[in-house]
């Protein structure tokens, strides 16, 4: 990436050092004296005005941010054109994106996946409620904060369901991460985030993505038409988280669950793990990014179903009469 000289301002922030840099600009990590806190500035090349789609997308970042209030949610903090350029202002993540995390560490703990998963999920339910749809989730635009927080990111490709400004067929989003309808340039809906997410969890369980392959074709031919099944998990992932991702990777969207659905059965695979999971997944981060010994994962204490307390009921007390009756005798 060519090193790009830093402004000294941009709007009423000190710049720091540049953070990024893509096709449409770049990303400034800055300094707000007011507040006294780090953020950061995307800001919008000055060749780039006259793509009047590039500036729509840029446009839809901000409209989507501005909609949105949630913990696992990237904040907005402004927007403005500022000597032809247009600049938006939004906090600063100060940890890794899932994707640095699976290139240090191939996969993620079993009780880890599950944290990211669960703030993910918690951050589509307040997305999709507003009618959003995300359409490019994959682990670059997940990022997990130093402090074990899970955060939602880059919503310059979100629409609003029902309304499009992308021509029909045209294909939106990462390849790799794309779900069936999205492939076959149908629009994407909130069950399309299912699917893309439904990838990343794959991966953060088992180590490897589920259908790519050396080249585009052959990858969106493996999302059209491979088929994953419990037998593709380690033997250490349970059995019933098993079958939760292999049902968000289903081929046909009527058939995956809604964000808010997801929420409530990964709550139950969840149950007896600790409900604040920040802390030991900050932990075991840290671990990670020191290349230190990796801490003892949070205690999983699986209560037993109700039927079986039912069962143990019932067959101690089939053991007392017995016992009661031969004392009787």
């Amino acid at each position: 990436m060519k090193k790009l000289k830093a402004p000294e301002k941009i709007g009423q922030y000190s710049v720091q050092e540049c953070i990024g840099q893509g096709s449409m600009g770049e990303i400034w990590l800055c300094h707000d004296p007011s507040l006294d806190r780090m953020l950061v500035v995307k800001r919008m090349q000055l060749a780039l005005r006259g793509y009047e789609d590039l500036v729509q997308r840029f446009n839809r970042e901000v409209q989507v941010l501005a909609a949105m209030n949630h913990p696992n949610i990237v904040q907005i903090y402004g927007y403005w054109m500022e000597k032809g350029q247009l600049n938006l202002s939004m906090e600063f993540i100060n940890g890794w994106s899932l994707k640095q995390v699976l290139d240090k560490s191939k996969s993620l703990p079993v009780w880890a996946t599950c944290s990211v998963l669960w703030g993910s999920l918690s951050a589509l339910v307040h997305v999709h409620s507003r009618r959003f749809v995300h359409r490019d989730l994959k682990p670059g635009n997940i990022m997990v904060d130093f402090a074990g927080q899970t955060k939602l990111l880059d919503f310059g490709i979100a629409r609003i369901e029902n309304q499009d400004i992308t021509i029909p067929g045209t294909v939106i989003g990462t390849a790799a991460y794309m779900s069936p309808e999205q492939i076959r340039g149908e629009s994407a809906t909130e069950l399309s985030d299912i699917f893309s997410l439904g990838i990343i969890a794959f991966e953060m369980l088992v180590g490897k993505h589920p259908f790519k392959e050396e080249n585009v074709e052959k990858t969106s031919k493996n999302i059209l038409s491979k088929s994953i099944s419990s037998a593709n998990f380690p033997p250490s992932v349970p059995s019933e988280l098993r079958r939760f991702v292999c049902r968000m990777l289903a081929k046909e969207s009527s058939k995956r669950s809604s964000a808010y659905s997801c929420l409530m059965k990964l709550d139950s695979i969840m149950e007896g793990l600790p409900r604040e999971l920040s802390h030991p997944l900050s932990s075991w981060l840290r671990s990670v990014r020191k290349e230190m010994p990796l801490p003892a994962a949070p205690a999983w204490k699986k209560s037993v179903p109700q039927f079986a307390w039912l069962a143990g009921a019932t067959g101690a007390g089939f053991v007392a009469g017995l016992i009661f009756y031969f004392m009787l005798r």
